[in-house]
This record gives structure tokens, C-alpha cells and sequence, in this order.
């Protein structure tokens, strides 16, 4: 109680003061430091409240403390109704500084990470209340709470996503050295680190796809039904379309689509996928492109047969391992 007299009568060196505001600012929500203003405020003679409402106004807007701010909480207001008496009587400007950082102090914010092992998939809903798919070895980051002016997180992998609509706060996501901007829309993205080709299909909202490289800085504004697949390596662009009405993410049924996808990252989806190692032992299959969309929980078997259906590639299997070649 000493230091805070002290304190309030401006008797304290710079780094003691900043230690009593770090103490008020902490303990602001505990009925002890309440108790503590009220005692010092009872020891104190104010003869005219409202003079010393209106020595607390003068301070608090040359410190930039407006109204709405000082009356967040009901906590807030307390301290707050405190610093007026106080503030009039010692004319104290530091102890308003207490109640700004109380006013803008902003919650703490945890970030968390969710990782999805291969051949599994998972469902998450953000803070927001954004709803997000997780395809097999996919990876998230995300905070307790969006606090700032955008919603913002980080994926290495696959998901689809219903953005929970907020014109006033956009929603984020970077992969690397692309992102995407939302305001409240659906669509499945796709972005793994190990593969070549960043994939996204809009399936209901507006979205923009950045990106952002050393080589090549560009905007892209979509429509639902676009898609957009676009080349680590090359940095090429393919822009077309499909029925956003039709698709059918992997949240449905474990849907697999590959759209023009090279067989180098078709053989790394299926892995995650079904946990299966695939090699492929010829380049110019690696690099063969393919168009197949499986929606009835097909095996790993049925898929590869099924993208084999011109008989050129000859699939073996030898230890768990899945061997392609062309014949």
C-alpha cells in the first residue's frame, strides 16, 4: 500500500512507476486491488465529482483514451471510476496510462498445430467458426482466437474449407509462397510441400489466389466453378473450370479427384492417402499428366487400374512396395 501512495503522489523513480502500472494492469480483475484504490481514494478529499470527472475526461483524451474504450468491461469501468477521483486530486497523468492498457490490451493468443497421419482424414473447427476437412498428411496452424484485423493460418497439405462469412475480417491462408483471400466462401486447396502442383477449386464465394515468388508476383481473382492449378517448378498457370455443383470433396466418401495432375503427384496423393509407398521407375511416366475422379471409396488397386485403363503402364508390387513403369 506504501509503494502504491507513492505512486499516486509521483514520489517514485521512472522504473518503480512502470512496476506499479504492471501490477494494476495484472491484478486489475482481483477484488484486492480494487480494495486498495478505494482505500487510498477514502484517505483523499474530492469536494466537487464532477470536477473530478472532468480533470479525468481532460486526461484521458490527451492520452487518447476514448469513451467506448474505457468502458469494455465492467472491471474497466471500476478502475477507471477510481482514476477519475484520483487523477483529480494529484492530477497523476501516469495513472491513466493504467487504464489504456487496460483498454487495449488484447487477449492472449495460443497457436496450435494439427497434424493428420497418412491415410486418414480430419475435421476442425476455427475460432471463428470456419469449418475445415484435413486430407491425409495434411498439416495446420491456427490460433485460439483471431484478434487482429484478419484471420490468418498456415497449411502444408490439403483441405476444404467453409469460411465463416466476415466482410469486415478476412480470412488468410499461407502456403509457402502462396496464399489465398477470403471473406466467407467454400473450396478445397490444395498445397504440399513435396509436390509440385498447388491446386485450388472455388466452389461458392469469391476468393483471390496470390503468389508471391522471386520470379513471379501475381493476383488472381476467382469465381466459383474456377480452378486453378499452378506449377512450383515452372511456374505456369493453368486456368479452367468445372461443376462446382457436382464435386465432391475427400470429406465426401473420401472423393479423389486429379485433375491434368502429373503422375509424380498422383503417386505422392495416393501415398498419404492409403500409406503405401509407390515408386515410379520411368521419367516420361512420372511426367504424364491425367484427368480421373473416384467418389465410391475406391481401394488403391481399383484407382491405379483405373488410371491404367490404356494398359501403357505396367503396375508390381514387391515388399509392400508399389512399382510403376511404362511397358
Amino acid at each position: 500500500m506504501t509503494k502504491l501512495n507513492e505512486y499516486f503522489e509521483n514520489k517514485l523513480s521512472a522504473q518503480e512507476q512502470l512496476e506499479v502500472q504492471m501490477w494494476l494492469a495484472e491484478n486489475g480483475y482481483n477484488p484486492d486491488a480494487e480494495a486498495q484504490l478505494e482505500e487510498l481514494f477514502d484517505k483523499l478529499h474530492v469536494d466537487d465529482e464532477a470536477a473530478a470527472r472532468a480533470a479525468f475526461q481532460q486526461v484521458a483524451s490527451r492520452l487518447g483514451i476514448t469513451a467506448e474504450a474505457r468502458n469494455t468491461t465492467a472491471c474497466r469501468s471500476r478502475i477507471a471510476a477510481w482514476s477519475q477521483r484520483i487523477a483529480a486530486i494529484l492530477i497523476v497523468p501516469l495513472l491513466c496510462a493504467v487504464c489504456l492498457l487496460y483498454a487495449t490490451r488484447q487477449p492472449e493468443v495460443e497457436w496450435f498445430e494439427k497434424q493428420v497421419p497418412y491415410g486418414e482424414i480430419a475435421s476442425l473447427t476455427l475460432p471463428d467458426g470456419t469449418h475445415l476437412h484435413l486430407n491425409s498428411g495434411s498439416r495446420i496452424t491456427y490460433p485460439s482466437a483471431f484478434t487482429g484485423k484478419e484471420r490468418r493460418i498456415f497449411v502444408d497439405g490439403e483441405i476444404f474449407a467453409d469460411v465463416a462469412k466476415d466482410p469486415h475480417k478476412p480470412f488468410i491462408i499461407r502456403s509457402g509462397d502462396v496464399g489465398i483471400r477470403v471473406l466467407g466462401t467454400k473450396f478445397n486447396f490444395k498445397s504440399y510441400t513435396n509436390t509440385d502442383c498447388i491446386e485450388l477449386l472455388l466452389v461458392d464465394g469469391a476468393v483471390q489466389f496470390d503468389i508471391d515468388t522471386d520470379t513471379r508476383k501475381q493476383q488472381l481473382r476467382m469465381e466459383p466453378g474456377d480452378l486453378v492449378l499452378y506449377d512450383r517448378v515452372s511456374n505456369d498457370i493453368n486456368l479452367s473450370t468445372f461443376q462446382p455443383e457436382h464435386f465432391k470433396s475427400f470429406a465426401d466418401n473420401r472423393a479423389i479427384h486429379f485433375f491434368n495432375l502429373r503422375m509424380h503427384d498422383i503417386a505422392l496423393d495416393l501415398e498419404r492417402l492409403f500409406g503405401t509407398r509407390i515408386v515410379i521407375l520411368d521419367e516420361a511416366l512420372a511426367q504424364t499428366r491425367y484427368f480421373a475422379y473416384f467418389t465410391n471409396n475406391e481401394t488403391l488397386d481399383q484407382i491405379l487400374s483405373a488410371i491404367n485403363s490404356d494398359r501403357k503402364m505396367k503396375i508390381s508390387r514387391r515388399d509392400g512396395v508399389v512399382y510403376l513403369s511404362l511397358k
